[in-house]
């Protein structure tokens, strides 16, 4: 007799059935019954790989519930016909299981496991189905200082790393914390007070967003899921998944969610690009003279990329000198704060003004319908297309009043960030890692033209 309680025939290493298999192979078993076909297994490709073994070692199979032995012909036949059955029933199981899943998904239910630090689970109940909605415990203040700490200058995942262990601060799984943790956490859309630039980055993304962009109201934290392969991170690559907003409310400010979420984009950036990562100022410059991108040569010099790789440029008779090109950089970039003295960063802290998010989620609903308008069009008549002219016309004038109601609340209310506040960051510019160096500079720099005598910044402000 053997017995493997609790395991599903699904999975065929299952302890007793090893050990049958290993006295099957002894030549101590001549047949094997059992009471129903899908104890044995529910996969056809299984199964079949276990009748060519008992046939290699002459033992018979029988099967009470479906009354046939595989020692006749007729027996073998009605084997095949009903593990096709099982197999079909097996993935059915699966498919439901999945819909149910991604059904509870798009409620903003919530989807299983352990809740995501600082938040605890309490019953709720969703169009009649019981579920789970999350509630801020005391861990919260760590996330908050987390998301903080990140968000300001130079601040590395290492450096939140050594905080919170020297304070005895444990992981979820009451370990000491470590980068990759604290990374996945500060990913997380879980905690974001999602408002339309969250719905924005996520659909920018690739990410597919099942709630209504009017939704979006800065209130409500959100879920991403969908199937990503065994060995890549939880929010590595969000496209192709699905984001929705949840049933709890979120507890970081999205302005303050979505720097960190840039800072790193910028440190995965560096991460892909690391071979060769030997400039701060590598990504932002270019040949001035073909527009691609000057990469790294012998770790000292640049070479164009244009020249080297599609022969299209004359690119530059001397490598340039990475420390020559860095340094009359960083001295532009000291002129620059001595110009304008107060810096205005597009990336602000300062919260958005309901009104102003409101009309954002204007302008993406009316971005929505001309966009179904034009995909519409060559699908009718003359006539109607002449209508749907016109009905883009409107939608076009809409638009353009929507952006410049947002352009002048921007003009108005742009953060800025005291000019004694640069200074500290530029007097420790050059002890910094590189890959600190890079996300400052591409705060302010939009790009860098190199020609043979000229150096041109294009600043973002």
């Amino acid at each position: 007799m053997y017995s493997d309680k609790g395991w599903s025939g699904k999975n065929i290493d299952r302890p007793q059935f090893t050990q049958l298999l290993t006295d099957l192979k002894s030549g101590v078993i001549n047949k094997i019954i059992v009471y129903k076909l899908d104890r044995i297994s529910r996969s056809l490709y299984d199964f079949s790989g276990l009748v060519k073994i008992f046939q290699k070692y002459s033992v018979e199979f029988v099967s009470t519930v479906e009354t046939f032995d595989t020692s006749t012909p007729v027996g073998r036949a009605m084997l095949g016909i009903i593990m096709v059955f099982a197999e079909l029933e097996r993935e059915n199981i699966l498919m439901r299981v999945k819909d149910n899943y991604y059904a509870r998904g798009k409620k903003g239910m919530f989807l299983g496991g352990p809740p995501i630090y600082g938040f605890d689970k309490t019953p709720a109940v969703v169009d009649g189905v019981k579920t789970s909605m999350l509630i801020p415990n005391e861990k919260m203040e760590i996330v908050r200082y987390m998301y903080k700490a990140y968000s300001e200058g130079n601040t590395s995942l290492g450096d939140i790393v050594r905080e919170l262990n020297a304070r005895g601060v444990l992981s979820p799984n009451n370990t000491p914390w470590d980068s990759c943790k604290i990374s996945r956490l500060l990913r997380s859309p879980t905690y974001v007070m999602a408002d339309i630039e969250v719905y924005h980055y996520f659909k920018n993304k690739g990410c597919t967003i099942t709630s209504p962009v009017d939704e979006f109201t800065g209130e409500k934290g959100c879920f991403v899921y969908g199937k990503r392969p065994g060995n890549e991170r939880k929010y590595a690559d969000v496209k192709n998944h699905f984001m929705t907003l949840g049933l709890h409310d979120g507890v970081i400010p999205p302005e303050l969610w979505l720097v960190v979420q840039r800072k790193l984009d910028s440190n995965e950036q560096i991460k892909r690009g690391k071979t060769g990562f030997h400039s701060w100022l590598t990504g932002l410059i270019k040949c001035a003279k073909c527009g691609y991108a000057l990469k790294v040569y012998q770790k000292n010099y640049f070479y164009c990329s244009g020249k080297s790789n599609h022969n299209l440029c004359s690119g530059f008779e001397q490598h340039p000198a990475i420390a020559e090109v860095e340094e009359s950089v960083k001295a532009q970039l000291v002129a620059r704060f001595e110009e304008i003295k107060d810096v205005i960063i597009e990336e602000n802290r300062v919260p958005v003004d309901p009104k102003v998010n409101m009309l954002k989620i204007s302008l993406e609903e009316i971005n929505q319908k001309i966009e179904n308008l034009v995909k519409h069009m060559s699908q009718t008549s003359e006539v109607v297309s002449s209508l749907i002219v016109g009905e883009l016309e409107k939608l076009a004038a809409e638009r353009t009043e929507i952006e410049a109601e947002i352009e002048e609340y921007n003009r108005r209310n742009k953060a800025k960030i005291p000019y004694d506040e640069i200074i500290p960051l530029l007097n420790e510019f050059d002890d910094m890692p590189v890959e600190s160096r890079h996300v400052i500079a591409s705060q302010f720099i939009n790009r860098i033209n190199l020609s043979e005598n000229e150096i041109q910044i294009e600043w973002k402000f």
